[in-house]
């Protein structure tokens, strides 16, 4: 959770990845998170990839449904020229600025969305989500990926350390613009039109043994540091030791 960025003889991460002309598409480049094709619920026949990053995700879509039709929106120009390889469309914008029918992309046409770790560096992810709405077929499957700002080292750090401290990549990846837990990122959900259908929980590996010996406890309570938490449920134990949410969404009629 720290900054690694602080440490001696480094630049600060706001002088390395904010300002003109900095390209932060590399940072994620390099991979993307297979827990996310374990969220379909079912074979996609357009996929659209907001965020593709290098087209990672919908590459290997393609490779287990050939037929599928992959369309990605990358803002970052480095990223988007190495997803053009690998996808049927690349549109390089941020989503909120995309003209879809000027893209050929019409209402009704996308069954599957993936949006990985991408409405949290959004502005307005409320009105992104408005926007995506028209495009979908009504049985459309929208992936999406989220930090948990209800994090427990997250909340430690703040409550007990006083601790803000942006980071390069993670839950406070200096990027990051919005913030949210899984019940007010349900609320977007429903104020924007959708129904949340399934979620997984990726849980923080540092945790792993503290959740363990807490989760069977038929009254959880527990104390780091001097942040204490009482009469805490499984569900929300469970939350609190998710680094990351994975979570399938159905546009609402």
């Amino acid at each position: 959770m720290n900054d690694a960025s602080t440490a001696p003889g480094t630049a600060p991460v706001w002088q390395t990845h904010l300002g003109d002309g900095v390209d932060d598409g590399t940072v994620y480049a390099g991979h993307f998170n297979p827990a996310l094709l374990e969220s379909f619920a079912h074979a996609p026949r357009t996929l659209l990839d907001i965020g593709c990053s290098s087209g990672l995700l919908g590459a290997e879509v393609k490779r287990r449904h050939p037929a599928c039709r992959t369309i990605g929106v990358e803002p970052h120009r480095s990223t988007a020229n190495a997803a053009a390889k690998r996808l049927d469309q690349i549109v390089q914008a941020r989503f909120e600025d995309v003209d879809f029918a000027a893209q050929g992309i019409s209402p009704g046409s996308i069954d599957t969305v993936v949006a990985a770790d991408v409405l949290e560096h959004m502005v307005d992810p409320w009105r992104a989500m408005l926007k995506l709405k028209p495009l979908l077929t009504p049985d459309a499957q929208i992936i999406i990926s989220l930090p948990n700002g209800r994090h427990l080292r997250f909340l430690h750090g703040l409550l007990d350390q006083g601790e803000w401290r942006y980071a390069e990549r993670g839950i406070l990846d200096i990027t990051h613009l919005r913030f949210f837990s899984l019940k007010t990122f349900g609320e977007l959900l429903a104020q924007t039109g959708y129904r949340a259908e399934h979620c997984n929980y990726f849980l923080d590996q540092s945790l792993e043994d503290f959740y363990q010996k807490n989760i069977q406890k038929p009254n959880i309570s527990f104390g780091i540091g001097r942040l204490v938490m009482n009469n805490v449920t499984p569900q929300e134990l469970t939350e609190l030791c998710t680094w990351q949410f994975f979570i399938r969404a159905r546009p609402l009629p």
